[in-house]
């Protein structure tokens, strides 16, 4: 399924170090949620330091940031003590919020295929309606990206 701009945020339930969260659990505040694929590597530690520089800007307007990757929760409390990550990180072993994202696909590096995560950011507003899908992201100036559309929702 290929969720487009306007639909609905699927319904996702994810497991953090504070216990279980929901996407219902988050209604009345901007949802940042990003996926990216592996804890402290280095494309996924840049974007998630741009994310926590770029944190009180967003908080000023009530946007919460969420980062997903199938990584287990003692290796999301590492890399958010690491690197003082002041964010949740929600741990996605079973793969169903990435499925109802639609970010896990075969990728492609050296030439050998393998399954992971796509590299994709999803900003759901107050209402739960996505209102803006950055697909195959590049992480320089993408924190800034969506903190531009976040202002203008």
């Amino acid at each position: 399924m290929t969720l487009n701009i306007g639909d609905k945020s699927p319904a996702f339930k994810g497991m953090t170090s504070e216990g279980p969260l929901s996407l219902s659990d988050l209604k009345g505040s901007h949802v940042v949620l990003y996926f990216y694929p592996k804890d402290d590597t280095p494309g996924c530690t840049t974007e998630a330091c741009a994310f926590r520089d770029s944190l009180p800007r967003f908080k000023k307007m009530n946007a919460k940031i969420f980062g997903v990757s199938k990584d287990d929760l003692k290796s999301h409390a590492k890399f958010a003590d690491k690197y003082e990550l002041p964010f949740t990180l929600i741990s996605d072993l079973d793969g169903s919020i990435c499925d109802s994202f639609d970010v896990w696909g075969e990728k492609s590096m050296y030439g050998k295929k393998y399954m992971g995560i796509e590299r994709a950011t999803y900003l759901i507003d107050k209402e739960g309606i996505i209102r803006k899908i950055w697909r195959k992201v590049k992480v320089d100036g993408h924190a800034e990206d969506v903190l531009d559309a976040v202002k203008n929702l």
